[in-house]
């Protein structure tokens, strides 16, 4: 067992963005924490202002800018989860400088320096590929092999855990390193977000279509655990999934959202993203490869964290989406 103590000060990054507020928010409540070092190209959220724990970097991660008071405040633990998820219309090199060239700086950061004892890197379970052989009775689980993807983002983020193991392989510092491969993140703050640009409509290939969720509860007491406790070897490389075990047909989602489901064959959801996604220049997010999402379905086994490290989900996937219990159940953020 490695020596590893609660840590004074940790470095989120993404710290404006849906899980990094959440994560700044609810960390700074720790007692032993004393700061959080939150960098973001956002400005702070208005949640965070009052909050004295926190040491707010405004700037890119694939410049330099943010390194300095990292170095000067040495975190113990560097939680990534920065990503630029809607590809910008007409401009991949800036999508790879935000999450490829950024990624690379954290990890080189995180593996270069001693004092970073844990890193953790907030994946997606988009990692394993919509393709038309994914069925409902095929769960995919940490050790299934990662195809190549059309979908921008989705490729980034395995070619970021490919990044990440190489670099821990190469470490001859201990490190424990944990990848999240996250289902659909979702709960009361995340409905409170406005999400005016999103698809109107709910396209569907067919009604066995379905989806699972993660409550936003859920992934922020993983990301804890991870954080505060020490129950790993020293030295360790995990990979595990996050996602409720139950399924929720299309016609559920649609109702649940408020959008009007549409059955169509897969050319044509392809058809009609490729439209969007140049009539709207990027605003309506259609991206290339993103209609294979809307025709098969991505399942994955998210029990190893329950059998290995003894974590028990407290919502459905379900209760995620419908419900407004949560820490956020009753703010507007």
């Amino acid at each position: 067992m490695s020596k590893f103590k609660s840590p004074r000060v940790i470095m989120i990054t993404g710290a404006a963005g849906y899980i990094g507020t959440m994560l700044c928010d609810q960390f700074s409540k720790s007692p032993d924490l004393e700061m959080i070092v939150a960098v973001d190209m956002a400005p702070m959220p208005e949640l965070l202002r009052e909050n004295k724990k926190i040491v707010w970097i405004t700037s890119n991660l694939y410049q330099n800018v943010w390194k300095i008071p990292a170095l000067i405040n040495k975190p113990e633990v560097v939680i990534h989860a920065a990503w630029q998820t809607r590809e910008p219309y007409g401009r991949v090199e800036l999508q790879n400088e935000l999450n490829l060239t950024s990624s690379r700086e954290v990890f080189e950061f995180a593996f270069k320096n001693q004092f970073v004892k844990k890193l953790i890197f907030l994946s997606d379970a988009s990692v394993y590929g919509a393709f038309p052989d994914n069925n409902l009775e095929h769960f995919f689980s940490e050790t299934d092999k990662l195809k190549e993807l059309d979908t921008l983002s989705c490729q980034q983020k395995k070619e970021a855990e490919r990044l990440l193991l190489d670099l821990y392989n190469m470490c001859n510092e201990a490190k424990q390193v944990f990848v999240l491969r996250l289902a659909s993140t979702y709960g009361p703050r995340g409905r409170s977000i406005d999400k005016h640009d999103d698809l109107p409509f709910f396209p569907v290939a067919n009604d066995k279509w379905c989806k699972q969720y993660v409550h936003e509860d859920d992934v922020t007491d993983v990301i804890a655990m991870f954080t505060f406790a020490d129950f790993v070897k020293q030295n360790t490389f995990e990979i595990l999934n996050l996602a409720a075990t139950d399924l929720i047909l299309a016609s559920e989602v649609a109702k649940i959202l408020h959008k009007s489901l549409i059955t169509l064959p897969p050319l044509v959801i392809n058809f009609i993203f490729f439209l969007l996604w140049h009539l709207s220049r990027g605003k309506i997010p259609t991206s290339r490869g993103s209609w294979r999402l809307f025709c098969y379905p991505i399942l994955i086994d998210g029990s190893k964290i329950t059998k290995k490290f003894g974590f028990d989900y407290l919502y459905t996937s379900r209760e995620s989406v419908a419900s407004e219990d949560g820490r956020y159940g009753r703010d507007v953020i």
